[in-house]
């Protein structure tokens, strides 16, 4: 920014170079065009005297010596002057008579010549007058051989004028640079002159708005009349005395938004609140009172339609009397609102942030006074109804704006606090619970069963584990319905929660299947606990929609560890055999293993790892591919890999084996015989869609996982991007970090990352916290469960569907077998879609 004495200075100083400039040149001109018009005029009247003089000597006959000698004499006369006088002769004088001069003529003298005509010409600073000479009849007397009207020759008149110019112009420039200083040394006076009368009026200014801090300091300053010393600079004063005017209306003191600042930062929804959403709320309350003394606040919420719990958050512990005149209090302001007026009984629950210490006693109307309160005309997130604060901020009504200004926000955060709580808690549970039957889902029915075995091994004990399902569910479910088919399930479940102990474990494993865990029970007591489920089924009954009345049946299976197993899985694989035990004897019964039961099992065991170390070495392993479908494009765009074991008497499905060959320790062979065909036939096959693959946990610690797979698809000519590896939480939960290098190595190289099984558990999470995921497939209990009235499954599944695109991951959803559920994975916004619904798992590849 330019100074003001600056600026005068620097204009004037340009106005006087302009003007000077400008005089400069118009008298320049000026004068020079009288000059050449006098030169002009002088230099024709001297080329006519010239021709008058030389007229006369013509007539009285002189010679050309006579002649010569005039013309000698005038050269004379002019000799130091600025004019000279150049006669020129018609080449046919100068023939006859000889020249006169030895100058030729120029290009001006011959035209002169030839068109007989007077010119005046400038070169320069010389003016030219250039006149004719014509025979006339009295020239024909002496000039014999000439005719009238012939050029018999050319004067030439010329004056100097350039060295006068030169002097003239040099003297105004010099005369206009003393002048220009006149302006120049007046503007100097007249900027510091100016510049000391308004600096004093502006220092007095800037000293005065130094000292402005608060509101109410405005009215000083606008009060303050200023002396610039210039009318128009009070005139501006005077504008921005209205301009503080109207700023006192509507400005806020800085000290008032540093208050509201701070207490929006204390409403800051942190992880804390899916622990306790009530405790959470007690320290928002404690840190108000960091910034103001606030001894309660409080919150309606609606429970359902005739039920509204009125939460009350104390600083410190009150008085009896206290609660009772708040009670009062809150119930007038109920009573005076249109909408609240006619509520049933509200149900009134105080809360202690730091019980320790007392609040001070506080009389009905204090309470009154200081109380803020906004009450909505519907529920808002979280059944959030009204909300009021009781602060102590004495005669400060600007922060009692900011109090009223605040409550809705107060509201939605405690509104969303206690939101966040109850889904957080919804979805953990739902997490590891079978949404039908509130029973443990088959995710966490492993971890538990894995648990119990780690620990009846510490501490020496056995356990049974129980295996069920219902007798003819398929036929009821297939002649009644679905709906029905889910109330018998829901039954079912019922009879065997009022049978089990306390501390007993039940699961819904999948379909009609059920499964129990009897910690520190033995053959005797897990029997008793079967029996007890069988009896409670018989003595009740279930309704058909029909009005036929069935009697709900099943049969179990037990086994004991360490007696019949020594690992979950052949501790499961021993209950689900005497399941079937069961079944192929008649049903509605319990059987535990005999001797010849384990025999068989250990047999049928034994027979399997000879069967998959022969499928290894002849190379019987062969990979079924089940379609996924894109929702968008509606193509099938992508299959999944399964694993199968190609036999004579059929093909053995990846559930038979897969547990064993992993006790063996091969699957990470089979693992990689299965990639090699399945590489071979994608590019035998010019099959360009993505392939999900499944890999075991043991992959994690092979080092030479990764160059192998690199291997076979640059063998192949496979492109990394299209090979999606799976990977369930399950299974691998317990080596994060070392999942994390694992799954780092294969995005170097291009791969692509999927979690399989999505939302089964509640640390799904961490993957996407941990890893660079980009596929995850939503756990097929949910997908299915949307069907129908499964609204707790769809709001879930939408949740993720939700989450993943937030964060650019593509979606797929399992167990899609029949058109109700694909629909309904359109409708949540799925990517993908897989199940019997799409495609059948089979040796083909669809290619599209």
């Amino acid at each position: 920014m330019k100074k003001l004495s600056s600026f005068i200075v620097i204009c004037t100083f340009g106005l006087t170079v302009f003007m000077v400039l400008l005089i400069y040149l118009i008298v320049s001109l000026g004068y020079e065009n009288v000059v050449v018009h006098q030169a002009e005029k002088n230099a024709k009247t001297m080329a006519d005297v010239t021709y008058n003089a030389l007229y006369q000597v013509m007539r009285k006959g002189w010679s050309r010596q006579d002649v010569a000698g005039f013309l000698d004499g005038s050269r004379k006369i002019l000799r130091d002057t600025r004019i000279n006088v150049v006669i020129y002769q018609s080449e046919s004088l100068a023939t006859r008579y000889g020249r006169l001069y030895d100058m030729p003529p120029d290009t001006h003298v011959r035209t002169v010549f030839e068109n007989g005509m007077i010119s005046t010409v400038r070169n320069g600073g010389i003016i030219r007058h250039i006149y004719p000479l014509i025979a006339s009849s009295e020239c024909l007397a002496c000039h014999t051989g000439t005719r009238s009207g012939e050029v018999l020759g050319v004067i030439d008149s010329r004056i100097d004028i350039g060295a006068e110019l030169k002097e003239t112009r040099e003297k105004l420039m010099v005369f206009l640079a003393v002048l220009a200083l006149i302006p120049l040394l007046a503007s100097l006076f007249l900027a510091r002159y100016f510049s000391r009368r308004v600096a004093r009026g502006i220092s007095d200014l800037h000293a005065r708005i130094e000292g402005v801090n608060r509101l109410s300091d405005l009215t000083q300053l606008c009060t303050v009349d200023m002396q610039f010393g210039f009318n128009e600079f009070k005139a501006m004063f005077d504008e921005m005395n209205k301009v503080i005017s109207r700023l006192r209306t509507f400005a806020i003191d800085k000290d008032v938004l540093e208050f509201e600042v701070k207490l929006l930062e204390r409403f800051i929804i942190t992880s804390e609140v899916v622990k306790d959403w009530k405790a959470h709320v007690n320290n928002i309350l404690v840190e108000i009172n960091s910034i103001m003394e606030t001894y309660f606040f409080f919150s309606l919420f609606m429970i359902d339609e005739e039920s509204y719990d009125l939460e009350v958050f104390w600083r410190n512990t009150p008085a009896e009397q206290t609660k009772l005149h708040f009670e009062g209090i809150i119930r007038q302001k109920l009573a005076g609102n249109q909408r609240l007026a006619h509520l049933p009984a509200v149900n009134i629950i105080h809360n202690v942030a730091l019980p320790l210490s007392a609040l001070p006693l506080l009389k009905a109307e204090d309470i009154e006074l200081q109380t803020k309160s906004l009450f909505l005309e519907s529920p808002h997130i979280g059944g959030i109804v009204g909300i009021g604060v009781v602060s102590d901020l004495g005669d400060k009504s600007a922060r009692s704006l900011v109090i009223e200004s605040i409550l809705a926000t107060l509201l939605n955060v405690v509104g969303s606090v206690k939101a966040v709580y109850r889904y957080t808690k919804e979805l953990e549970f739902y997490a590891t619970r079978d949404p039908l039957t509130n029973l443990f889902n088959q995710r966490v029915f492993w971890e538990m069963l894995n648990n119990e075995v780690d620990r009846a091994a510490r501490h020496e004990y056995k356990f049974a584990l129980l295996y069920l399902d219902i007798d003819n569910f398929k036929a009821v479910n297939d002649t009644y319905g679905h709906a029905f088919g889910d109330s018998i399930l829901q039954h079912v479940s019922e009879i065997m929660k009022t049978s089990l102990r306390q501390g007993d474990m039940a699961a819904h494993y999948g379909s009609d299947e059920f499964a129990i865990i009897l910690p520190e029970s033995d053959e005797k007591q897990a029997y008793l606990v079967a029996s007890r489920i069988i009896q409670g089924l018989q003595d009740g009954v279930v309704t058909a929609p029909d009005g036929v009345v069935l009697r709900i049946t099943v049969s179990i299976g037990i086994s004991m560890l360490p007696a019949h197993a020594k690992t979950a899985k052949e501790l499961f694989m021993m209950a689900d055999n005497m399941r079937s035990k069961a079944k192929y004897s008649g049903k509605n019964q319990v059987v535990c293993p005999s001797e010849e039961d384990l025999t068989e099992v250990y047999r049928m065991i034994g027979e399997k790892n000879i069967l998959i170390m022969e499928s290894i070495e002849e190379k019987l392993i062969v990979p079924y591919f089940q379609p996924i479908l894109n929702m968008t494009s509606g193509r099938v765009e992508a299959h999944e890999v399964l694993m199968r074991i190609n036999l004579p008497g059929g093909v053995m499905r990846a559930e038979e084996f897969v547990g064993i060959a992993e006790s063996m320790g091969v699957i990470s062979r089979m693992d990689h015989i299965l990639m090699e065909k399945v590489f071979s036939k994608v590019s035998s096959d010019g099959y360009d869609g993505l392939l999900f693959i499944n890999i075991s946990p043991k992959a994690l610690i092979l080092n030479e996982f990764i160059p192998n797979v690199r291997k076979l698809t640059k063998e192949y000519g496979i492109d990394p991007a299209k090979v999606v590896f799976e990977i369930t939480e399950r299974e691998t939960v317990k080596n994060m970090t070392l999942l994390e290098r694992f799954v780092m190595d294969l995005k170097l190289e291009n791969y692509k990352f999927a979690i399989d099984d999505f939302g089964a558990g509640f640390s799904s999470y961490q993957y996407l916290k941990r890893f660079p995921v980009d596929f995850l497939k939503v756990d097929g209990e949910f997908v299915r469960g949307m069907a129908g009235t499964g609204s707790l499954d769809t709001a879930i599944v939408k949740s993720i569907a939700t989450l993943a695109h937030g964060l650019g991951i593509m979606t797929v959803g399992e167990y899609v077998e029949n058109e109700e559920v694909l629909r309904a994975v359109g409708e949540v916004g799925l990517s993908y879609a897989q199940g019997y619904h799409i495609g059948l798992p089979s040796p083909e590849l669809v290619v599209q």
